[in-house]
């Protein structure tokens, strides 16, 4: 499944099915009136920056195309309450398939809750998630890129009627069409429209069925707000694609904390564009002059 994102701010967008070209899914947050209390929370914060106090309250909600809320997330400055479907998640330990998180120098890697061989790994330059039983990359968060799509083949003429009486017999079976073909190592691990017992939902919120991904080659700019953001990953039996997709997301965020990257904000994408536009600029300078 290959998803569009159509503004850079990534908690306020919608998400095009590049296949049908028809919108999926919509992300809102807005900010909420504080509350009168606040709530003591356990949970990762998602910025090493410290929230100025008072701290902002947000609300995040994910709909499908006819109008279904299928996730909320409630921000307590920058720690989420997340709700999917009808299950009540909590945070980001309760989100992930671990409380603790082992620290590497130059990568981050965090398993999935739905399958333990399933492991969301980050980077400065990339965040993916990896399959290591098969070992394949299942998703890719591709940023600031230009997408172009495989040229279409022409279509074979038909037959005249004498070479088709001495043709060999045709065969019926149909064509291997490859899931992924934007990357080599991206496979599909379940067909799609697959529902899962482990979805407590109605019928009308089960897994969507998407037709074929187009086939895509994606050509980094390098630059933040030149080109546009995609989102590709295979479906699982075990887990709504809306699971994966807001796991990408906090993902992305813890990434950029990590990494000690431009910190994402909630207001302001273009001032943020710039900033970290400014920022990869100085982290090249530095590179090339150490």
């Amino acid at each position: 499944m290959l998803l569009k994102f159509t503004t850079a701010d990534m908690l306020n967008t919608s998400l095009i099915d590049v296949s049908s070209g028809e919108r999926a899914y919509d992300i809102i947050t807005i900010m909420v009136p504080p509350a009168s209390e606040d709530k003591a929370d356990a949970n990762e914060a998602l910025s090493s920056e410290e929230d100025a106090p008072p701290r902002e309250r947000r609300h995040t909600c994910v709909r499908d195309s006819s109008g279904n809320r299928l996730v909320s997330i409630s921000w307590d400055g920058r720690q989420p309450d997340i709700n999917i479907l009808d299950e009540k998640v909590g945070g980001l330990t309760d989100l992930f398939g671990s409380t603790t998180v082992r620290f590497m120098p130059k990568i981050l890697a965090i398993p999935t809750r739905f399958d333990t061989e399933y492991i969301w790994t980050a980077t400065p330059d990339s965040l993916t998630l990896f399959d290591y039983d098969s070992e394949t990359t299942k998703g890719t968060f591709y940023q600031n890129v230009i997408r172009v799509p495989a040229s279409f083949k022409s279509k074979p003429k038909d037959p005249t009627p004498s070479s088709s009486l001495s043709s060999s017999p045709i065969s019926l079976s149909p064509p291997f069409l490859p899931f992924s073909p934007s990357s080599a190592s991206l496979s599909s691990s379940a067909s799609y429209g697959q529902s899962s017992s482990s979805f407590n939902t109605s019928s009308s919120l089960s897994p969507p069925t998407h037709t074929e991904t187009p086939k895509s080659s994606f050509i980094p700019t390098h630059l933040p707000g030149v080109g546009n953001n995609y989102l590709e990953f295979c479906q699982h039996p075990l887990a709504h694609d809306v699971e994966i997709i807001v796991s990408f997301l906090m993902m992305e965020i813890l990434r950029r904390g990590r990494f000690v990257l431009t910190p994402y904000t909630f207001e302001k994408p273009k001032m943020w564009q710039l900033k970290e536009a400014r920022d990869l600029v100085l982290r090249r300078i530095r590179r090339y002059t150490v």
